[in-house]
């Protein structure tokens, strides 16, 4: 057997469904490529289908409907290819009929192969505004809390981890108690990574803190990285993906999730610095194509980000 038939025996292979936008990089858009390019077998199944992002300030397109998404995936892909994912990431869903009724199929599909891993990235909004309907929030809680949904891992932002916790995080100390709660309100999830945190007393960075609780005895961590001062689109969807890939090499998530940010970061420095426009505090659309040498890159050469501090709770 040749090294390339090998490495196509082992070729991973992954359902990704969220959004599509013709032009430019969230969603599926900018999940796709990467993974693509590190090895993945990915097969997109989007919930819309934009002509971009709506950050641009207009957009056109339209949302699949229930009847469309579940055909795809139950008649198409299931019943009739009998397709077997190592993983399903699902993320942005926008209404709560079209999460519960994809969460319903794909919480059935892990339940059936336990080989098949699920990551829910709760895509409900950012900056205090939601991107969904309102009943979507109550779906997220419901799938989460079902412990025969078997969620191998979950990803919401400051925003989404205080909607799912009904808790503001404004200190390192409200982030402990976060934890905790959803720890209550979720025992079955295990893996949590919550991004994209801004605290008062942090100025000029971001927080990105996790806790592996499938590890006895542990407890969460938190990444202090710097901020970029403007606002980019599809980062989350990005770091997802790769946290995604990562996950296949390490089993333990401080080097998961230190890497996978550390590429995010040298993403989004290139697409700051690639601006024509002097010090942009909006930037519509990651350079992916032009971080391709990033992609190609084994994640034992991948440093991850620094410094790691550990979120300590009070005995």
């Amino acid at each position: 057997m040749t090294r390339g038939d090998t490495r196509t025996n082992a070729i991973k292979k992954a359902l990704l469904i969220q959004s599509h936008v013709v032009h430019g990089y969230v969603g599926n858009k900018a999940a796709t490529f990467p993974l693509q390019y590190r090895g993945w077998d990915i097969d997109a199944l989007n919930s819309v289908q934009y002509s971009n992002h709506p950050g641009y300030g207009f957009f056109s397109g339209f949302q699949s409907s229930n009847k469309e998404l579940t055909s795809v995936l139950s008649k198409g892909l299931i019943d009739a290819m009998k397709i077997n994912y190592d993983v399903i990431l699902t993320g942005y869903l926008p209404k709560g009929d079209m999460l519960r009724e994809m969460g319903k199929l794909v919480g059935e599909l892990v339940q059936n192969h336990h080989e098949t891993k699920w990551i829910l990235d709760p895509v409900l909004g950012d900056n205090g505004k939601l991107y969904v309907e309102q009943s979507t929030v109550q779906v997220v809680k419901d799938l989460l809390s079902d412990p025969n949904n078997r969620i191998s891992l979950t990803t919401p932002n400051q925003f989404e981890m205080e909607l799912l916790t009904d808790m503001k995080i404004t200190s390192l100390e409200c982030l402990k108690k976060s934890f905790h709660e959803f720890h209550k309100l979720y025992p079955t999830i295990r893996r949590v990574v919550v991004t994209s945190i801004i605290l008062p007393n942090h100025q000029g960075e971001y927080i990105s803190a996790f806790w592996d609780m499938t590890n006895p005895n542990t407890h969460p961590y938190y990444y202090v990285v710097p901020r970029i001062p403007a606002q980019f689109f599809g980062s989350g969807d990005l770091f997802t993906a790769l946290l995604m890939d990562s996950m296949q090499e390490y089993n333990h998530m401080i080097e998961a999730v230190g890497k996978s940010l550390w590429l995010v970061i040298q993403v989004l420095k290139r697409t700051y610095d690639a601006q024509l426009k002097p010090n942009p505090t909006v930037i519509r659309d990651l350079q992916l194509i032009q971080c391709k040498d990033l992609w190609g890159k084994e994640w034992d050469e991948i440093p991850a980000v620094s410094p790691l501090e550990p979120l300590l709770f009070e005995n």
